[in-house]
């Protein structure tokens, strides 16, 4: 028996796609990321250092405003659990939210 895919996960595999490059290179820019990245795992290496909570960049991106990047771990994780934003870990699969997720316990 499988579960129902979270709310959450499914709006963010929306808005991802299918995984180009461009689809990468997007979410980039939607973070704030202005580089020019000409690969995936550059992206995904930047992505690694940018600190967002999920439901805010997805908020954000659909309400056409700026996503709000944390200055650090710790600032993020009191936001997200604070706020109850916390993206199900055991829906993580390699990709895009596993370069955006952090350790937040």
């Amino acid at each position: 028996m499988t579960k129902k895919k979270p709310a959450i996960v499914k709006r963010f595999d929306d808005y991802f796609g299918a995984g180009t490059l461009e689809d990468w290179q997007r979410l980039c820019g939607d973070v704030g990321l202005s580089e020019d990245f000409g690969s995936k795992t550059k992206c995904r290496k930047a992505l690694k250092r940018v600190h967002v909570n999920i439901h805010d960049l997805l908020s954000a991106i659909e309400n056409g405003h700026a996503v709000h990047r944390f200055r650090n771990v710790r600032e993020l994780a009191e936001y997200s659990v604070r706020e109850g934003k916390i993206y199900p870990k055991r829906w993580v699969k390699d990709g895009p939210i596993k370069a955006l997720l952090r350790c937040i316990a």
